[in-house]
Parts: structure tokens; sequence; C-alpha cells
């Protein structure tokens, strides 16, 4: 089978893996956030769960300031990530680096460590990238669309999904070690507790939660790597 080919059946195959989740944000989206809106964010986000918290802390009425930071707090992982890829492609003008890192994601990431070095260049990365891109956008307008014919109360029920999502996310993580769990734990518990604070507001809440559990997170990776 041709390289390019193939490329472009992997980013199918990663494609067809987002078309629920996708689907599901733009159901989630729609009380929130116009039919625009909801595109605009997918195109140029493209970050699955941090776009669930941004509706999420939109929905708690968050300021713009606190959703951002919140979200790059979350994203911050796609940096290490990218850093592999432009290693791939350090032959590579740069231009084309910034560009593949913008659609570096969990499943492209993962999908790029298993290809062979012949598919480990700018075209096939970007065949395979822009390819999940392309289901990711198209899919949560579909979402969107969906929710335009749906009850309120089938609009409702799909704000699960963002809580699906994150089990999702953690689940792998906590299989490969306890810590994990710890640190999910931990930052549940700051949340709650400063959601009761009634001085700090939600947005500024789930960021100071998200950054405590990382550090203790850290703290327990260096501790580990000690042992």
């Amino acid at each position: 089978m041709n390289i390019y080919r193939k490329s472009l059946m992997d980013g199918l195959t990663i494609g067809l893996g987002y078309l629920p989740v996708a689907m599901a944000f733009g159901i989630t989206a729609k009380p929130l956030l116009t039919g625009l809106e909801t595109f605009l964010m997918s195109f140029m986000v493209f970050g699955g769960a941090s776009q669930f918290l941004a509706l999420q802390m939109l929905s708690a009425s968050s300021s713009a300031a606190a959703i951002i930071i919140a979200v790059f707090v979350l994203n911050s992982r796609h940096f290490v990530m990218s850093f592999k890829i432009n290693y791939d492609l350090q032959q590579e003008a740069l231009w084309k680096k910034l560009l593949i890192s913008a659609y570096v994601t969990d499943e492209s990431f993962a999908l790029s460590a298993g290809i062979g070095e012949d598919r480990k260049n700018f075209r096939n990365y970007l065949i395979i990238f822009i390819t999940a891109y392309i289901f990711w956008v198209a899919f949560s307008v579909v979402g969107y669309m969906a929710g335009e014919i749906m009850s309120e109360e089938w609009v409702a029920a799909s704000g699960i999904a963002l809580y699906a999502l994150f089990i999702a996310l953690l689940v792998p993580a906590i299989r490969t070690h306890y810590k994990y769990l710890l640190v999910a734990v931990l930052g549940m518990i700051l949340h709650f507790v400063f959601t009761a604070m009634e001085f700090i507001p939600s947005g500024i809440a789930i960021i100071l939660a998200m950054v405590l559990a990382a550090m203790f997170g850290l703290v327990l990776e260096k501790r580990g790597d000690k042992v």
C-alpha cells in the first residue's frame, strides 16, 4: 500500500474515533454557543478535553481569562508531544514544524510513535493530523445541528460526555500507576474546597486545583525517580 494512503487510513481511523466525542461536544455546546462559535472553537482550539472544560466553565459563568488559563494548563502537555514531533521533522523548515505542532493530539501522537521511520516526515504527518482534524471540526458542527432537533432533556443529558471523556483519559493512566489516581482525587478535593470558598471565583478554583494537583504529581514523580 502507498505510504500516503496508509497515512490517510490512519487519519481516518483517528477521525472515526473522534466522531462520537465531537458530536457530543456539538450537542453539549448548543445551549451555550451559537453554531458559528461552536465551529470556531473546534476550528481554533482543537482540544477535546479542553473544549469540554471550557463549556463547563462557561456554564458556571467563569471569566474569559480564567477559561483561557485553564485551557492552557490542560493543554500544556501538547508542548512535550510537539517537541517529539519536531525532533522527527528536524530537517524541515520552521514553518512546517509550527504547522504540524498545531494539530498534535494525544491520539495522533500515540499513532506517530508506532509508524515506520519512512513515514515520519512532514507530508505523512500532515495527512494524518489534518484528516483527523477535519473529522473533529465537521462532526462538532454535525453534533450542534443534531442538538437543534433534540429535546432539551436530551441536550442536557449529553453533558455527561464531559465526565465520560475525563474518565476515559484517567482510567488507562491509573492502570499504569496508582499515583495518577492520587493526583486526580487530590484535584477533586481541592476543587471542592476552593469552590466552597465563596470569595474564590469558580474559574479560578478550577485553575488552582489543576495547578496544585499537578505540582503534587510532579513531587510524586521525582520521589519515584529517586527510589
